[in-house]
């Protein structure tokens, strides 16, 4: 399983369901803000699933960062599997005001990921996000089809450079949210992955997002590869602000 944990950036916002991500984007945490997840995925290949055999990857991972103000956040991402295990640390840093239609941020970190038995090899993060809100939380109105009260999107960039193999993890993806009532929120998101070695891999993700109490919200998603694998997978994590 080549997943790399919970590839998230982070921001910032007043509630679980208001018009942005609550685990990913370019916003900036208030000073003291906290936001942590947990989640657990689940891949097999459709093949498989097919003829009854039902032995799939999985993956756990969590995932925290907290506003350090001054348009800082501190975050972190740990994940294993039953191939590899990564954790990284990183600081992102918001370009644009808070009051900005589109949001800008840039970030940078250092981890860790260890593959089998090996040894692990230490790991440098590059980072780039941009999105913006729109509907009811975000300013100015975006058509859709049918109706809801505002969403998001965002476009996040990741670059994962091992320092010994001289390697690096290029990670694109792009997603659109939408608040559909005051508790439930519906994503799509679209994500291309180069590992070295390998070819590359695309997978889309649609998922739904409940408060399940103020602060506390329960993720339900799925994920199919479109290009470079033939798997696909649920997944369940559990977000809590505070």
């Amino acid at each position: 399983m080549r997943c790399a944990g919970v590839t998230v950036l982070g921001l910032s916002l007043s509630g679980v369901l208001l018009c942005a991500p609550v685990s990913a984007g370019p916003w900036a945490r208030e000073a003291g803000d906290v936001f942590v997840s947990l989640r657990i995925s689940a891949e097999e290949a459709p093949s498989d699933i097919a003829v009854g055999l039902w032995e799939p990857e999985t993956y756990v991972s969590a995932y925290g960062e907290v506003g350090l103000g001054r348009s800082l956040t501190l975050g972190a991402d740990i994940g294993s599997g039953e191939i590899s295990r990564q954790a990284v640390a990183f600081l992102r840093y918001t370009i644009t005001p808070p009051d900005a239609t589109w949001q800008m941020a840039i970030d940078g970190g250092f981890g860790a990921r260890e593959v089998g038995e090996d040894d692990p090899h230490a790991l440098v993060r590059i980072g780039a996000s941009i999105g913006r809100g729109f509907g009811d939380g975000g300013g100015g109105v975006w058509y859709m089809p049918f109706e809801h009260d505002g969403g998001w999107m965002v476009l996040d960039a990741v670059a994962l450079y091992d320092t010994e193999d001289q390697d690096t993890i290029w990670q694109l993806e792009g997603t659109v949210g939408l608040r559909l009532s005051d508790r439930l929120a519906g994503t799509f998101s679209l994500k291309a992955e180069e590992w070295p070695g390998a070819d590359l891999l695309v997978t889309a993700s649609p998922s739904v997002i409940f408060e399940i109490r103020p602060g506390t919200s329960v993720r339900l998603g799925a994920r199919a590869a479109l290009e470079g694998s033939d798997s696909v997978g649920v997944s369940l994590a559990l977000w809590h602000e505070f």
